[in-house]
């Protein structure tokens, strides 16, 4: 099944809405005041409008471009092909530049694959559904994605050797997986009865069980991306839809900016999260990042002279490169590849910084002193 199909167009909207429940008393962190690291980013942009999903170590980028699942790299892009039909998207990838994703069949069916070595292999199909799709996969191969069957609706997997497995849902009507770590530790969204915006339910699935991700204030909330020491980001959507950041069984409500709803769609091994500023039905705005302790505008932190107005942001590897989408006025919307200017320093390497920088100004305020006898 395309993503055309009324039944994925459905699912997308179901899944923009939620219904408030019963409040829940939660262990919830509260972010430090931690100055942010002054951060600047250069601005690259990807060929062709192409729409990126995520970023690995290496800076390869996988998306979208033209139709056709991409993976791109400072050496050049390629176009992965399809499996016998005329379209495939590209989702995710791993240190490998292995990528997942779905491409339609020649029947017109969209089959989840995972491309490798210049091969593009079909997964095929589970529970009876003719519609599969690769949605994250990790450095041992293994594959988290979802699929639709007319009979039971939506689903998640997980595939490992070719063999896709079921991984059952927490009693709601829908499920999606959107990550997966090394460890196998998948995270998603599970989708409550109700026939208008039924409530989401994050969840964690690991060791063959499933368990809801029970931290939200309202009930409702998604996960979107799971890091290699387990945190989590997503969205907990109790009154002002907020990003927050789960460690240990701890969540950090990030909170948001503007008056505008946010969304965490990824993380990095450091712990740094970007997602998206926007309004209804989640259309993104401005893209952000939270580090340091500090939620900013991914657009205050470029060069205004560019003309960029960067909208949504992927994903961000441990070097702090961000994949991220945006439009310029006179260049249209496309991909774009954001780099830092130089790189964040390790905590305790600011700490140190920070204090030597003090040291430095007491000495040479002495030293002034000492000269001109001031004050």
């Amino acid at each position: 099944m395309s993503t055309s199909h009324p039944a994925f167009a459905l699912a997308l909207l179901l899944s923009a809405g939620a219904a408030a429940a019963a409040p829940a008393a939660v262990p919830t962190a509260v972010p430090t005041a931690v100055p942010a690291a002054v951060r600047s980013y250069t601005v690259t942009v990807l060929p062709d409008a192409m729409s990126p999903a995520g970023i690995n170590n290496a800076g390869q980028i996988v998306g979208t471009r033209n139709g056709q699942a991409h993976l791109w790299s400072a050496g050049g892009g390629i176009d992965l092909g399809t499996l016998g039909g005329a379209t495939s998207t590209g989702t995710a990838l791993n240190r490998f530049g292995e990528v997942t994703g779905g491409a339609l069949t020649a029947s017109g069916d969209e089959h989840a694959f995972v491309y490798s070595k210049g091969v593009m292999t079909d997964l095929g199909t589970i529970g009876g559904g003719t519609m599969t799709r690769g949605t994250a996969i990790n450095e041992r191969g293994q594959v988290a994605g979802n699929f639709y069957a007319p009979a039971t609706g939506w689903g998640a997997f997980v595939g490992e050797g070719g063999q896709l497995r079921d991984i059952g849902n927490l009693g709601g009507a829908s499920i999606w997986a959107t990550g997966i770590n090394n460890a196998g530790r998948v995270v998603g969204s599970s989708l409550g009865q109700g026939e208008f915006h039924p409530p989401q339910t994050a969840f964690v699935y690991e060791n063959g069980a499933m368990s809801a991700l029970n931290y939200s204030a309202s009930g409702s909330s998604s996960a979107n991306a799971v890091n290699q020491a387990g945190q989590i980001t997503g969205t907990d959507w109790h009154g002002p839809e907020s990003a927050y950041l789960h460690t240990n069984g701890m969540t950090q409500v990030l909170g948001s900016m503007y008056g505008l709803a946010a969304w965490g769609t990824g993380l990095n091994n450091r712990g740094e999260v970007v997602g998206n500023l926007g309004g209804a039905l989640q259309v993104p705005f401005f893209a952000f990042i939270y580090a340091d302790g500090h939620m900013s505008d991914l657009n205050t932190l470029i060069d205004p002279a560019l003309g960029w107005t960067v909208q949504s942001a992927a994903g961000i590897n441990d070097l702090g490169q961000i994949a991220a989408y945006g439009c310029h006025a006179g260049e249209g919307c496309g991909g774009l590849l954001l780099a830092l200017t130089s790189p964040v320093p390790e905590p305790q390497a600011h700490a140190m910084l920070l204090a030597g920088l003090a040291l430095l100004g007491l000495a040479w305020r002495r030293g002034l002193s000492a000269a001109c006898r001031c004050a």
